[in-house]
């Protein structure tokens, strides 16, 4: 065990068939926090030390990442599998829970959110991943974009390649030209985390409307960066105009993984907002 891997107290849960393991971390009010796809709860250290002398952190690791329960072969994923993990540790608190999602975290963030209505008392996303919005509000080339990326995660992840898959989703989310400045030993930690996103893709693929997310009631903010994919900027564009009343911030010069990349930024204002 390394250094940075004892650093975090990580229990596990189990409800049914599920096994969840995650971080519980500080003392206080409830954070739950739901990392990206092709990461793990780990992402959240830096902002877990920055929350837990006043939160109880939970960071769980979301379907197939971490010790998790994986997606079966064969069976198509929806919203509300991925939302199970949210849930299942909104079980362990009795109080109001503040929620954290950052992209595929942050489409089972607004599952979670809407499922648990009044329970929830701060929702946070940064660029949450979801195309499905896209659909279903009529984003033709955002949409478009979406499919297209949707088909090569399907096609090079039932071939079983996930190598040539690792480059195309982090030039893509990365930015271009990433994978060819990633050393060699997180190029292996790419690859081996990639199989659960090819059943993310399946579960956010679905038409949907924001208003199938009116039972929120929690106060909301969403973050895009400025410098994000179509996808992304669209989708987060659907919900600013579906809920004008959230906040909604540009991070500048950050693009889908600012949560990482730009953390000195997203990390203090998710600070403010859960504190306000």
């Amino acid at each position: 065990m390394t250094e940075e891997q004892s650093a975090f107290h990580m229990p596990s849960l189990t409800r049914g068939d599920l096994q969840v393991d995650y971080i519980d971390e500080g003392a206080g009010p409830p954070v739950l926090l739901l990392h990206s796809s092709v990461s793990g709860n780990r992402q959240w250290r830096r902002l877990i030390e920055t929350l837990s002398p006043g939160y109880r952190c939970l960071a769980p690791n979301l379907l197939g990442y971490g010790q998790t329960t994986a997606w079966p072969a064969g069976r198509r994923q929806t919203l509300t599998d991925a939302a199970s993990v949210a849930l299942a540790i909104c079980e362990l608190v009795d109080q109001p829970v503040r929620l954290v999602g950052h992209s595929w975290g942050g489409a089972a963030a607004l599952f979670a959110a809407n499922a648990l209505g009044p329970r929830v008392s701060h929702l946070a996303l940064y660029e949450p991943m979801l195309h499905g919005l896209l659909l279903g509000h009529g984003r033709t080339e955002a949409g478009a974009e979406a499919l297209a990326m949707h088909a090569t995660v399907r096609q090079r992840g039932d071939a079983g390649e996930w190598e040539d898959l690792a480059r195309i989703f982090t030039d893509y989310f990365n930015g271009d030209g990433s994978w060819a400045t990633i050393a060699p030993d997180r190029r292996a930690t790419v690859v081996r985390q990639l199989p659960p996103n090819r059943h993310e893709w399946d579960a956010g693929s679905n038409p949907i409307t924001a208003q199938a997310f009116g039972a929120i009631s929690a106060k909301a903010m969403v973050l895009c960066g400025s410098s994000t994919r179509l996808v992304t900027r669209e989708t987060s564009a659907v919900l600013a105009e579906a809920f004008p009343h959230w906040d909604h911030r540009e991070v500048q010069g950050a693009g889908h993984m600012g949560p990482l990349t730009h953390a000195s930024t997203v990390n203090p204002l998710l600070a403010s907002f859960l504190a306000s």
